[in-house]
């Protein structure tokens, strides 16, 4: 540090015997206004005071430039324009030099001109801390909304091309026989082939255009739970917290309220008739959503600050904020997680220059300039900036604990799914008692219509729906949805009532029509929940 201000002092040595010959008031009006802690002034003991990284630079070039300073506090600590604010003082010249991180704007040019660039600062937002990442949690968090809806998309359309593509070779080969597939058949392979279970579809099988239909669906099941299961575990066992907004459009598209200081550079650009940078505010602005207060404490203007409205703001600034915040809370000792109570926006809104400001036609602009240009490259700004605030990043957005315990909140959709799909079955049962029912209410009205013919007999009594003249099995062949397996076809028969294992699994050996051997696999009871993928 005493190197840097010793390569400080011999610049502005150097620049002060360079420009000895130019004209330098000794006395010198001045402008500032709130905004901590980059600029400050405060009255003490009648006379006005300033404070912050503006002044202690100021200091140092009326030391090496052997001129005082005088400060006229501004009636309002904001922008303003001609008449009003740090703007219009500077437009009257009723003074010398706006010592404040002023933002070097097109739309600032018309009132004065701005000294060589002290920073570059970025605006953008702090928001209250969600209890949520925006990547969301539990069984949905390894994809996208996106991945999720062309997965859905695709259960939903291959069974239909792999039937009309089965249709289409019976037709064109006149072969109806071959691959009788159903459609509510080619629909139960699709779902049960994603949950990984057997299915008697393929046994019947003997194109081999449709063989590939079902390796390539059988490939993509493949890849999409390999990754599925590999992002969940990566979920589950080291999470990143991320925040669902990181960008202006962010903020307006997702209905994010906000507020700002007002006068300060969010408020003067959203008043400019113009097209700017950030005149997509306009549109939250005109719905009611944005808030401008004057400045204030920061404890009060976080206080405001929910998981749904933003406070904007400059990056160095809400640091700044969120570090006393953090510090106030060490003291009360509380916990980590606790403290980091705030948390600002990875992106940013603008970015842009500041610099002082002066009066058009000032006459010792240019000394001022060469000299503060050397103390930029110095990179005393930079150091001076980086003195109030640690080393280490206060309350980033990934906090990275290593605790993970599951919550209920990630098994949600566990249960969703489990009452979804009971619902569904019992929907579904519904509606086949009640087509049994309407069919045997219209067997026996057949019944009872033909007593008045001369062959019928008038004293027969209605028959209870479970006495009902139709063979049980015509009832379930008409709730039936696909055709048999293949062993329980009547053509087929079992050639040996007794199981055989081979390679440590169970079948059954049948018989076709024309002589052919097959062996069965003897299906697992979970099978049997897939029965009508036969």
């Amino acid at each position: 540090m005493f190197e840097l201000e010793a390569q400080m002092n011999r610049l502005i040595y150097n620049v002060t015997n360079n420009t000895n010959n130019e004209e330098m008031p000794s006395q010198l009006t001045v402008t500032s206004w709130n905004d901590m802690p980059f600029s400050g002034i405060v009255e003490e003991n009648g006379k006005w005071v300033g404070k912050g990284y503006a002044f202690y630079i100021f200091d140092l070039l009326s030391t090496k430039l052997n001129f005082t300073y005088t400060i006229i506090p501004p009636k309002e600590h904001i922008l303003g324009d001609k008449s009003s604010g740090i703007l219009g003082l500077l437009y009257e010249k009723k003074v010398d030099v706006a010592v404040a991180f002023l933002p070097v704007l097109p739309e600032i040019g018309q009132y004065c001109t701005f000294s060589a660039p002290l920073d570059e600062t970025k605006l953008t937002a702090v928001m209250k801390r969600p209890q949520e990442s925006a990547t969301g949690s539990g069984l949905l968090a390894p994809f996208e909304r996106t991945v999720w809806l062309l997965v859905l998309v695709s259960l939903i359309f291959v069974g239909p091309i792999i039937y009309l593509f089965a249709s289409m070779r019976a037709k064109l080969w006149h072969d109806p026989s071959s691959e009788n597939f159903s459609l509510p058949s080619c629909f139960w392979f699709v779902y049960s082939s994603l949950l990984k279970q057997g299915t008697n579809i393929v046994a019947t099988t003997v194109v081999d255009s449709t063989r590939m239909l079902f390796a390539t669906w059988w490939i993509f099941i493949l890849i999409l739970t390999s990754f599925y299961t590999a992002n969940l575990t990566a979920f589950l066992t080291k999470p990143q917290f991320t925040l669902s907004i990181s960008s202006l459009q962010d903020i307006v598209h997702k209905g994010y309220s906000w507020i700002t200081y007002k006068g300060r550079t969010i408020d003067f650009l959203l008043s400019q008739n113009q097209e700017n940078d950030l005149s997509l505010l306009n549109v939250s602005k005109l719905q009611g959503k944005g808030v401008f207060k004057y400045y204030e404490h920061s404890r009060a203007i976080l206080e405001s600050v929910t998981t749904k409205r933003l406070f904007l703001a400059e990056t160095h600034y809400l640091q700044t904020l969120i570090f006393k915040d953090y510090m106030n809370k060490t003291r009360h000792h509380l916990q980590h997680n606790s403290r980091c109570t705030y948390v600002i926006m990875p992106g940013s809104i603008l970015i842009t220059s500041r610099a002082f400001g002066f009066p058009h036609g000032s006459t010792f602009e240019k000394r001022i300039n060469r000299l503060l240009l050397r103390l930029i490259e110095t990179g005393i700004i930079h150091r001076t900036k980086k003195e109030d605030l640690p080393l280490a990043e206060i309350c980033p957005v990934d906090l990275r604990s290593s605790e993970r315990q599951l919550r209920n909140t990630d098994l949600l959709l566990t249960y969703k799914v489990v009452v979804g799909g009971y619902t569904i079955a019992a929907i579904i049962f519904l509606f086949e008692f009640i087509y049994a029912f309407i069919l045997y209410r219209v067997q026996n009205g057949k019944r009872k219509a033909c007593c008045y013919l001369p062959y019928c007999g008038r004293n027969e009594k209605p028959q209870n729906p479970l006495n009902t003249n139709l063979p049980a099995q015509n009832y379930m062949m008409m709730l039936k949805r696909s055709p048999p397996a293949i062993y329980q076809h009547p053509d087929n028969v079992l050639i040996q009532k007794k199981q055989q294992f081979i390679n440590g699994r169970s079948y059954y050996v049948v018989t076709n029509p024309y002589g052919d051997r097959k062996l069965i696999p003897i299906r697992t009871p979970s099978a049997f929940l897939f029965q009508y993928a036969a």
